[in-house]
């Protein structure tokens, strides 16, 4: 037979027979039971791949390069999605709002469209990721993105930039929960909150100094040629200057950026391991050999025993979602990003209006918060991966933040309020990785994995509409209403954490002593 499930089974064949072992020592690694579902029932007694031995140094070396093309690539690529999704209020506070005429809450619904058709295109895009490859979805959806947020440059009025806010959220839909499966499938359980916190760390980082980049891109107001609505409103005269607005270019070049990204994705971008290792990925700079790509799968096998994928079937996946763990962690992501995003379309609102900085000091002091946080994040996610626990770190970091909140919103002193910045923004950042890679560590199957990370990141979509929604400029200085609203999601975070504790100890427990099975795997225990 020459079908994939076939080819997959044999894989499974010569990925049991191997003798080698990960560089970290996998928790199941005497586990006799193999529970390794394919389609079929038997495996090819000749498989054609082998499971190689590798030392130390030639592992180090594997990981290294799986880090650099899976990682570093979706970072850059999460950068162009964070900067071209986020860029909005840095053109509102250089002339969008005044070019475009917005009034009232207009800005606020402009951040809002994004997340409706963001969420509700959530759901099929890894399954679509797993039938059609990373480089043709990731690659094709980055260009469509970078696209549309060029489109955003030329825009004449409220109604144009809703328009595209929608399409720019349809488009960006399936990126980030196929981040998050790319990298489940590549990576064991204990060396995935370090990749979820790189992901995350770059993107944000790099998205923080786009601040600073687009206050150099805006004094391009005036160049190049155009339609005269183009052209900077002088607020004084009423008349347009000649030239593009400044707000204008900040579109235009991120979105180029964007589409060269995508172009450099579509070459270098990997595939699945299982499909390096059967020889059946695209073989455009390949970087890993068949049997390098083999023991990579050899290394998920031996921590939870779901390496390769079953075949998709739509009853199985949509009954994944009667898991109550899914919908707690997702309330958890929803009450993070609720605190993310909220104060992150406030910050350059909360700076300028509510403590009294200029517009050029403003765009600058938007990034120091978050350079603090890309550290922090890397602290936690190094020693949460190596010893091996949670929430004890989400708890810690909650109540750095619910403190960071109550400085912002109840605190005179802009110094002190500004203070109250930094430690929202690092626990927020630092929780993050954590909260997506214990909800990941803690479910079993591809395709639950698929659900999960659609799961996450929808709840977190919902979170960014309610805090694009709190938030209100008109609420300056203290936004009493996004301050109450963050510190409520905050309350509820460490509530819910300690709740989910309690369970998977209990659990964990009935395990040990012979009781109910987690993920039906013996040996099989809950990270907490």
């Amino acid at each position: 037979m020459t079908s994939f499930s076939t080819h997959t089974s044999d894989l499974s064949a010569s990925i049991k027979r191997g003798d080698s072992q990960p560089d970290n020592k996998p928790i199941l690694e005497n586990e006799k039971t193999h529970v390794f579902q394919t389609a079929q029932e038997e495996i090819s007694p000749s498989a054609s791949l082998s499971c190689p031995s590798f030392t130390e140094q030639e592992q180090k070396s594997i990981i290294r390069r799986i880090d650099v093309r899976v990682v570093l690539l979706l970072s850059l690529m999460y950068t162009c999605s964070l900067i071209d999704r986020v860029q909005i209020g840095l053109a509102m506070i250089t002339g969008m709002g005044a070019d475009l005429s917005l009034t009232g809450t207009q800005y606020t619904t402009i951040n809002a469209v994004f997340f409706g058709p963001y969420v509700v295109l959530q759901f099929p895009s890894t399954i679509l990721l797993r039938k059609i490859g990373p480089k043709k979805f990731l690659a094709s959806t980055t260009l469509l993105w970078g696209m549309v947020t060029i489109a955003g440059g030329f825009v004449r009025k409220y109604e144009d930039m809703i328009a595209l806010r929608c399409i720019l959220g349809a488009c960006e839909a399936g990126f980030f929960p196929a981040c998050l499966y790319l990298l489940m499938v590549w990576y064991p359980r204990y060396d995935l909150q370090k990749r979820n916190a790189a992901l995350l760390i770059i993107g944000m980082v790099s998205s923080a100094f786009s601040g600073i980049l687009a206050f150099g891109i805006s004094h391009l107001s005036g160049h190049g040629v155009g339609p005269s609505f183009w052209g900077k409103l002088n607020i004084q005269t009423g008349i347009r200057e000649p030239g593009i607005a400044g707000w204008r270019w900040i579109f235009i070049l991120y979105g180029t950026a964007t589409c060269i990204v995508s172009v450099l994705s579509w070459w270098v971008l990997v595939d699945f391991p299982e499909k390096i290792a059967l020889g059946t990925a695209h073989k455009t700079f390949q970087f890993l050999t068949k049997e390098e790509a083999t023991w990579a799968i050899q290394r998920i096998e031996a921590d939870r025993k779901d390496a390769m994928p079953t075949e998709f079937n739509l009853r199985e996946y949509i009954n994944n979602a009667w898991d109550l763990k899914l919908w707690v962690f997702s309330l958890l992501i929803l009450c993070q990003a609720t605190v993310g995003y909220g104060i992150g379309f406030a910050l350059p609102f909360l700076l300028m209006e509510g403590m009294g900085f200029s517009l050029t000091v403003s765009q600058c002091l938007c990034t120091p918060p978050y350079v603090l946080a890309g550290v922090s994040t890397w602290f936690v996610a190094y020693y949460s991966d190596k010893w091996r626990i949670r929430s004890p770190f989400i708890l810690v970091n909650s109540c750095f933040a619910f403190v960071g909140i109550c400085l912002i919103g109840y605190v005179e002193t802009a110094g002190v309020r500004y203070f109250g910045v930094f430690l929202a923004a690092v626990a927020g950042l630092a929780n993050a990785p954590c909260l997506l890679t214990w909800q990941a560590n803690n479910v079993r199957g591809q395709w639950k994995r698929a659900l999960v990370s659609t799961f996450a990141v929808g709840a977190g979509a919902i979170g960014g509409v309610i805090g694009s929604l709190v938030f209100k400029p008109g609420d300056t200085p203290h936004y009493t209403m996004g301050i109450a609203t963050c510190l409520v999601a905050q309350g509820l975070t460490i509530f819910l954490v300690l709740l989910l504790l309690w369970k998977f100890t209990q659990a964990n427990r009935r395990a040990a002593s012979g009781g109910k099975l987690i993920g039906g795997l013996p040996g099989f225990r809950y990270t907490l």
